[in-house]
């Protein structure tokens, strides 16, 4: 009799067994607030690598502001400029620093993707997680 008691008690959520609503509505708490925990709005996944050239123009062809012309006997035009650089002519507008971008593309957490910028090569591989923080990213 005592046992039947119990029993019923189980059944009716009285006393706590493991297949008590109670318990199974506490699990499904748990874990949505572990998944919210876990999903994190600055975490993504590398989806690819790419080394881009990017040329940066130094002033028009000269370093500083322009000081002098000169045209030579044979017509061809000097330029000198406040800080000593000089370019003939044909080099003006053309001079161009090449230096190259790493453009490390991350499918983010929340399904959109970040193009991040380096300067130099990154210590990562596609599919690897990662984390941007202010730009930059860092291995989780």
């Amino acid at each position: 009799m005592i046992l039947s008691v119990i029993g019923v008690a189980a059944i009716t959520g009285v006393v706590p067994s493991t297949t008590s609503p109670r318990k199974n509505g506490m699990a499904l708490a748990e874990s949505a607030i572990r998944a919210e925990i876990t999903n994190c709005a600055l975490c993504g996944t590398v989806e690819s690598i790419r080394t881009v050239e990017v040329r940066d123009e130094a002033g028009g062809g000269l370093g500083g502001g322009l000081a002098a012309a000169a045209i030579g006997k044979d017509g061809s035009t000097t330029i000198v400029g406040t800080d000593g650089t000089a370019a003939s002519g044909s080099e003006i507008g053309t001079s161009v620093k090449k230096r190259y971008a790493h453009r490390v593309t991350v499918r983010m957490d929340d399904g959109s993707y970040r193009t991040v910028s380096l300067s130099s090569p990154p210590a990562l591989a596609v599919g690897d997680k990662v984390r941007v923080v202010e730009g930059k990213l860092v291995r989780t």
